[in-house]
């Protein structure tokens, strides 16, 4: 009898499955149990059906092992990816028990890898800001983070091995720092957003939860895009080589929030800084370029202006929707067609330039957020440097490092040129 399945990672329970120490229905109904004792306290799941996960299971024990890399492994699943056997209802009640009748592509990926899809997680509404349903299983009383709350809640309180979620500013970093989890943001477009909720074209990026670095590589491997027909993905993702003398030159960020963060945590950092341990990282504090300076206002006017051009008829429905919601239609209706196009074509120059300018580091590392989670689910989040790797493009991981005033968790954030996704994962298993 294998004890605490439920706390083990999805390399390890990987290795059970496809020795059939376990089986994926022991290792499912086992998550089920678990949920049904604790979510209704955390609130991190929006739908699970038992008849539909004995139907996949069906079909999974079919299946050959050896030629499904993640054949039995249960994954959560953000409520704005389309499922064809689940609804997506998007945190909002205007589209309660909306069901799109297919698979977004990435669910499509990880279900054709022998994956069984757990359920949905909860989300912020429109994948945005406000949710006051999921609560932070590590303190009840604080914010998980948003929008992707359920998702890293979830992981946090050992009911799924992995989930995927979503960001658009902050939302896989965010959450991971406050859970103490690994929280991955891949390049832009690297996994396809096709069947998923779109809030702003430029922006949107998926991504994942793990409980370890070790499953990064291997989920990343499963959902994302492959083959010529990706030019940037088949040269730097496909035909990636590990890097050879294994010296590594890393960048110390303190990026123009750092100011709003907690003087504690700061101090934290600075010695985890100091204490990194590897003979191979060449350390290097990194000047700021003035650039950085404008991207939470141009992230802004991005944003709020192509928000309030997808949910248009969302916002006629006042009365359903949160006041942080309409707000921020109202603020974007406000932005012209010419001031949005201006902005994105400052965000298309400066992704190319940044991505020259950070060429220098094999990878980047500052706080995931200012502090450790907020008081309160609705509290508003200090801002911190997420949305900037987002808007630029890059892959980021938080990885649970460090520890705020009252002994809960902050993230460190790896950040990497974009497409040099392997090559940050490489580096935060040598960092961990």
């Amino acid at each position: 009898m294998i004890s605490d399945l439920k706390k083990l990672d999805a390399t390890t329970l990987l290795t059970l499955l496809k020795t059939k120490k376990i089986s994926p229905k022991e290792l499912a109904y086992t998550y089920l149990e678990h949920i049904e004792k604790t979510d209704q306290d955390i609130g991190a799941w929006e739908f699970i059906n038992k008849k539909i996960i004995d139907k996949q299971l069906a079909k999974i024990e079919k299946l050959d092992p050896t030629s499904h890399p993640l054949w039995g492994l249960p994954i959560g699943i953000k409520d704005i990816y389309n499922t064809f056997d689940m609804p997506a209802q998007m945190g909002s009640p205007i589209w309660k028990n909306f069901t799109p009748g297919n698979d977004a592509r990435v669910v499509h990926y990880l279900r054709r890898n022998g994956a069984l899809i757990l359920g949905k997680t909860a989300t912020a509404e429109f994948a945005v800001h406000y949710q006051d349903k999921t609560k932070n299983p590590l303190d009840l009383t604080r914010s998980p983070g948003t929008s992707s709350s359920g998702s890293a809640a979830a992981i946090a309180a050992n009911m799924a091995p992995v989930t995927f979620g979503s960001q658009t500013a902050g939302s896989i970093g965010r959450p991971a720092s406050y859970c103490g989890i690994y929280g991955y943001k891949p390049t832009f477009g690297i996994l396809p957003r096709i069947g998923a909720l779109k809030t702003t074209d430029s922006l949107d990026t998926l991504g994942f939860f793990t409980k370890s670095a070790n499953d990064l590589k291997l989920i990343l491997d499963a959902s994302r895009v492959h083959g010529q027909n990706y030019e940037y993905v088949h040269k730097y993702l496909d035909n990636y080589q590990e890097k050879k003398n294994n010296k590594f030159k890393v960048g110390i960020v303190r990026h123009p929030k750092w100011h709003l963060a907690d003087n504690f945590a700061k101090k934290e950092f600075e010695k985890f800084v100091e204490n990194i341990a590897n003979p191979n990282f060449e350390i290097e504090d990194v000047a700021n370029p003035h650039q950085l300076e404008q991207i939470h206002d141009i992230h802004a006017t991005i944003y709020d202006k192509t928000l309030s051009y997808y949910f248009k008829e969302e916002y006629k429905k006042h009365t359903l929707i949160s006041p942080v919601f309409y707000e921020i239609i109202e603020r974007g209706n406000k932005i012209t067609a010419e001031e949005y196009q201006t902005a994105i074509q400052i965000q298309a120059k400066m992704i190319i330039d940044m991505n020259e300018y950070f060429s220098k580091y094999d990878v980047l590392l500052t706080m995931t957020t200012a502090q450790e989670a907020p008081v309160g689910l609705t509290t508003t989040d200090t801002a911190d440097s997420n949305l900037i790797w987002t808007y630029l493009g890059m892959p980021t991981v938080s990885m649970p490092l460090l520890k705020g005033k009252n002994g809960l968790p902050i993230g460190v954030l790896a950040i990497a040129k974009k497409y040099d996704d392997y090559k940050l994962l490489d580096i935060i298993k040598k960092i961990t």
